[in-house]
């Protein structure tokens, strides 16, 4: 109950028995108020909680099982520090934190934190962590942000490419933006031989590359089938590439 951590949730939160018992009191408290109360405990350590291995998993359950106006205290500090928003992306534990902060609360509520990440967008599309916060603004960003992100990879395109995480990034673009911006991007991409077959290759991009394909089947711009199709023995030798020679011998 939430009573069994009165007082102690800041410092059980920092300790991988400790975080347990406070989570298992936010499930276990019999009414909203004691919940808060019990999240409360973490106002003015917010920042310092998300980075923490341990106390990440704390603002995380918060997250799944509060109501989002319950949430603002974690929003907040994010929108009162300079910065914060970018270096929370680029940190193993803070990045999960924006994740479910962007997956649960309406766009409006999330509006400074996704503008900060699209802000950064390029940057942290090639970033290890980063790059998940940028895919959450894809998948749940206003339109408005969707289309400015879509902009931004189209743009940006052979630097992502050349990422080894940024093809999961050109990945949810395409999948996620609205079919006419689909081409965009998926012809930024074809018009680059360089890019098209970095990212047929590689493990987080040949994903992508099927979307490509995908979305340019049965338009006149074939440029990036007959590419791949003059590289298949390249392709054939690589574990990726196969999928995508696969693909590429499939179509009519």
């Amino acid at each position: 109950p939430a009573s069994s951590v009165a007082g102690r949730v800041w410092i059980l939160s920092q300790d991988p028995v400790g975080c347990r018992l406070v989570q298992t009191a936010l499930d276990l408290a019999p009414t909203p108020s004691e919940r808060r109360a019990v999240a409360r405990e973490l106002e003015g350590r917010v920042l310092q909680v998300m980075r923490c291995p341990h106390g990440n998993h704390v603002l995380q359950k918060c997250i799944s099982i509060m109501p989002a106006e319950d949430l603002q205290f974690i929003i907040d500090p994010l929108e009162e520090k300079e910065g914060a928003v970018v270096q929370a992306s680029k940190n193993r534990y803070g990045c999960r934190i924006l994740q479910q902060l962007m997956k649960k609360c309406p766009p409006r509520q999330v509006h400074y934190i996704t503008e900060r990440v699209l802000g950064a967008a390029t940057s942290l599309a090639c970033h290890t962590f980063g790059n998940y916060a940028v895919q959450c603004v894809m998948k749940f960003g206003s339109e408005e942000q969707k289309h400015r992100l879509v902009r931004c990879v189209e743009q940006n395109v052979a630097e992502i490419s050349r990422s080894v995480v940024g093809g999961g990034v050109l990945e949810a673009a395409i999948a996620n933006a609205a079919p006419c911006e689909q081409s965009w991007i998926a012809r930024a991409v074809a018009r680059d031989p360089e890019v098209l077959l970095t990212l047929a290759l590689a493990r987080r991009g040949h994903a992508s590359v099927l979307l490509v394909l995908e979305v340019l089947r049965g338009t006149a711009d074939q440029s990036a089938r007959a590419v791949l199709v003059a590289n298949a023995t390249k392709l054939k030798a690589s574990r990726y590439g196969r999928v995508v020679a696969h693909a590429c011998c499939a179509e009519p």
